[in-house]
């Protein structure tokens, strides 16, 4: 018998997610804007109008919201998703959140017979879009089995990572170091259009050497282009690199990268980009090296 599924939050990442559940299950979707779910509604799913709603309908329910806050006020203010949900019921967050939200939730969902997952993910938008996400899960080994053939919806590459906590600590760590790494290529490049080599070239030779990495591929597809249109939005690494340095605070771990990275990217929300992709910051790095690539 086929999964009935539900999806709270069909935002920017939330949409794509549930429009390839929507291929392989029916889904029952809710947003508090409704016209964010016209396409799926036109493409065969439910549309729903309360979270009630949705847990009538659904045996998995998956949400996607901006930051912790919004999370917990879905699943622990009064008539939220853990006190309505019925006994058994799967609920997996998608969310991108500091690591106690997810374990401020594990225990009241258990309370009521309901079981919860945390699964962040990566590959942003266009990943999202294509079905190819990296889905990192947190929780019981064995809800995870029941819940992964609707996560494979999501991507191929579905890891459990540990205990609840695990996954957006792990969310996080990925997406400082892809931060610190686009940053390092993008200094690069600076420096090598001052000493007047072509970006292009610098990519080649990159590509085929030491410093190869998926990072520089944005040479060409976002900085020669000038091509800063969000896939990652700066806002969204903002907050993660956030909840990385709340992470090392809280253990004491020494860090330093990742406030580099994190001052850039607040430097772009300063300048009003906070809505384009990570990959502006450039734009920043040019300026203080009075540096524009044509």
């Amino acid at each position: 018998m086929t999964t009935s599924v539900g999806f709270i939050g069909v935002g920017n990442m939330g949409n794509p997610m549930a429009g390839n559940v929507l291929k392989n299950f029916p889904l029952t979707v809710f947003d508090l804007n409704p016209a964010a779910a016209s396409n799926l509604i036109a493409a065969g799913a439910r549309k729903a109008g309360s979270v009630q709603e949705v847990l009538d309908q659904s045996e998995i329910v998956m949400t996607c919201l901006p930051a912790s806050p919004d999370v917990e006020a879905l699943y622990l203010a009064a008539g939220g998703l853990i006190e309505r949900a019925r006994r058994d019921t799967i609920l997996i967050d998608l969310s991108s959140v500091l690591p106690s939200t997810p374990r401020k939730l594990e225990p009241k969902a258990k309370e009521r017979g309901v079981h919860f997952l945390e699964a962040p993910v990566s590959g942003g938008v266009t990943g999202a879009r294509a079905g190819t996400l990296a889905v990192m899960v947190g929780g019981d080994a064995s809800v995870l089995e029941r819940a992964r053939p609707i996560l494979r919806s999501l991507g191929p590459n579905i890891f459990h990572v540990g205990p609840v906590g695990a996954g957006n600590t792990v969310k996080a760590i990925n997406n400082m170091m892809a931060c610190v790494n686009s940053l390092a290529m993008m200094e690069g490049v600076v420096l090598g259009r001052k000493a007047g080599i072509d970006a292009n070239i610098i990519y080649e030779v990159v590509k085929a050497s030491s410093g190869g990495s998926k990072a520089l591929e944005r040479i060409q597809s976002a900085i020669i282009p000038r091509n800063f249109a969000p896939g990652f939005k700066v806002q969204l690494m903002n907050k993660d690199l956030e909840t990385f340095t709340t992470i090392a605070k809280e253990l004491h771990v020494p860090i330093s990268f990742a406030n580099v990275a994190q001052r850039y990217q607040q430097a772009a929300l300063a300048a009003g980009l906070g809505d384009q992709d990570t990959s502006v910051a450039f734009t920043i790095i040019e300026k203080l090296a009075n540096l524009k690539l044509e």
